[in-house]
């Protein structure tokens, strides 16, 4: 999945510079007991290809509402890293410390509207004189919901999570699903699998289809045809439901044709308005039995008032 962040968006335009079969997670003894209370596992570092000891971290942070103070919060954790770095004795034997690449995910409905560098969270005053000694660095955000389907590259993890998780049409979940199991078949890793699959079936699935899955854990495969059963069976719900809507829009045109033949146009539409939302086939056919017998449109009105009383 990191690999796939990076290939696809993080790093799209570098990421032939890196070795990604050295990517791997820090330790969490590599990590200061602050940043790891706040980070967990997820720091990683990667080697580049030529032959300086150099490597990037990625400090992944996934939100679902809005921080402006992300920025700050990325500078900090970028401070403890490298204090750890130098602890351990990174900065004497490289003479250097590693380039980091902040990585924000972000899932919300609102667009992300934080400033992307904490320089832009800084008041100014003082001009260039004290502009020169304050931080500047930026983030890179993944805003899952503004993401285009254009900029979903193919053949990727992250745009499978990102195409489901975002896609607001629950027939085509089970398409979309399709290039998520052969891309994990092909990954051929258990432990990717079984978490995907628990993001599905546990998170995913409940959110658009209530009641949709209970009990054990299904295999993605089984949740494909599971869904695809359930839009065939939509389907025929809605062809039979639009049956029945052409039937009584049908029968309310002929009521109103007939009301304007024997009243006028006016008596037509005002009877419109008030059968829009009728829907009984025995009132529509009373409604004609009334056209019939009353001399005047305002007889027909009256019985129709007195009927919705």
């Amino acid at each position: 999945m990191v690999q796939d962040l990076l290939r696809g968006f993080a790093a799209r335009d570098w990421s032939s510079d890196l070795d990604l079969a050295s990517l791997t997670p820090l330790p969490a003894s590599f990590v200061s007991h602050d940043l790891r209370q706040r980070h967990g596992d997820l720091v990683w570092r990667v080697r580049f290809k030529d032959d300086r000891w150099l490597y990037v971290v990625l400090l992944l942070e996934f939100q679902s509402a809005v921080d402006r103070s992300m920025a700050v919060r990325m500078l900090t954790y970028t401070g403890l890293l490298y204090q750890k770095l130098i602890a351990d004795g990174v900065l004497r034997e490289h003479g250097g410390l590693p380039p980091v690449l902040p990585v924000v995910i972000y899932n919300g409905r609102r667009p992300w509207t934080a400033p992307a560098d904490v320089s832009a969270l800084i008041a100014s005053g003082g001009g260039a004189a004290l502009a020169r000694y304050q931080p500047s660095q930026r983030y890179f955000l993944l805003d899952e919901g503004r993401v285009g389907g254009a900029d979903l590259p193919s053949g990727n993890l992250v745009s499978a999570l990102i195409a489901l998780e975002t896609n607001p049409d629950r027939v085509r979940a089970a398409a979309l699903l399709e290039p998520l199991i052969e891309l994990l078949q092909k990954q051929d890793d258990a432990e990717l699998t079984a978490a995907f699959t628990e993001w599905v079936t546990q998170v995913l699935l409940p959110r658009r289809f209530r009641g949709s899955v209970s009990g054990p854990l299904l295999r993605l495969e089984e949740v494909r045809a599971m869904l695809a059963e359930t839009v065939q069976e939509w389907t025929a719900e809605w062809v039979e439901q639009g049956r029945e809507e052409g039937r009584e829009q049908g029968q309310r045109a002929l009521l109103c044709r007939l009301t304007a033949r024997k009243f006028d146009e006016a008596a037509a539409q005002r009877l419109a308005a008030a059968l829009e939302h009728v829907a009984d086939p025995d009132r529509l056919e009373q409604v004609g039995d009334w056209i019939i017998e009353c001399d005047m449109a305002a007889d027909l009105f009256r019985r129709l008032s007195a009927w919705s009383e």
